[in-house]
């Protein structure tokens, strides 16, 4: 019961809705990701970066840039608490999450529990979280190509999909220990540093693909509208080639990629007020409709309409 006599709703009774039918509610924290605040508080060392973002009454992050010998796979660490039950939405994005709960529970998309070690692929759509009260989760960010040299099978195997690393990796109780130690951990930077030695005795190579590496900047450099055979001519590969090589190694399409980074650009436009004609434009979009076509197939709804819900929030 809350304070007003009212009895609080537990996670198990939480409505079970789909990412494609999310209430506008939900669209919170959207526009966040991909906008500057000029307020977050850094502190720099000599050993990385780390940022504090407290969110009153909704979550706290912590982030902090991955040591140098992992830099190449993993883009960042977030730990994220939850003190009161919240709910959010994830854009469509290339890079793969690897997710530590610690504390607490997650629900994905309103059908499932999070697994306490968990893996998701580059996701083509918009994805649904619901955190219990008092959740707390540490994030392992990888960088677009980072994430083929910690697991085994290819990516494409993992793409739009939330696995348990236990199962992929084949000893659950390694698992079960760096579980016992992250809730046990008095700090978070304590908690990140045994998740980089976790990850630094599983990654099975020095540097990601080189190829793959060079085909990922050039498709998320400049903004114009950019065709795959010009990418084939540019990294040298037949098309065929490249889509296996690419698949493998990014768990997408070059053509999947190149729309999620399209869509996150217009994210970040409309953030800064431009208008949906010069979006299509400036994200790389071929026309006007294609910008809506690709929008509506990874939200769900036409752009209007999805950035008029944000707006309301």
């Amino acid at each position: 019961m809350d304070t007003a006599g009212n009895r609080k709703l537990d996670c198990e009774e939480w409505p079970q809705e789909r990412a494609g039918e999310l209430p506008s509610k939900m669209l919170e924290g959207v526009m966040r990701r991909f906008q500057s605040s000029g307020t977050d508080r850094f502190l720099a060392n000599e050993e990385s970066l780390r940022r504090l973002v407290k969110e009153p009454g909704t979550r706290q992050v912590f982030e902090q840039v991955p040591s140098s010998t992992l830099l190449p796979f993993v883009k960042r660490f977030l730990v994220v608490e939850s003190p009161s039950r919240h709910s959010d939405v994830h854009l469509p994005d290339t890079r793969p999450v690897a997710a530590f709960s610690f504390r607490g529970r997650c629900r994905l998309d309103g059908d499932r529990w999070a697994p306490a070690a968990a893996f998701t692929g580059p996701r083509e759509i918009l994805r649904a979280h619901e955190h219990c009260e008092g959740h707390a989760v540490l994030l392992a960010t990888f960088t677009a190509v980072g994430a083929a040299a910690f697991l085994r099978p290819p990516l494409e195997e993992f793409a739009g999909s939330t696995i348990n690393l236990a199962g992929v990796l084949g000893r659950p109780e390694e698992l079960d220990r760096l579980h016992e130690q992250l809730a046990g951990a008095p700090h978070h930077r304590r908690r990140i540093k045994l998740l980089e030695n976790f990850l630094g005795t599983h990654i099975r190579v020095s540097a990601p693909d080189p190829l793959m590496t060079a085909a990922v900047d050039w498709l998320e450099r400049d903004t114009e509208a950019k065709r795959i055979a010009e990418l084939t001519r540019y990294i040298g590969l037949s098309q065929s080639a490249l889509e296996r090589r690419f698949r493998r190694t990014l768990g997408i399409s070059p053509k999947r990629f190149a729309s999620i980074v399209r869509l996150q650009r217009a994210v970040r436009l409309q953030g800064g007020g431009a208008d949906l004609t010069t979006i299509s434009q400036a994200a790389g979009y071929f026309d006007q409709a294609h910008f809506i076509h690709d929008f509506r197939r990874a939200t769900g709804r036409p752009p209007e309409m999805f950035f008029r819900q944000v707006r309301a929030k």
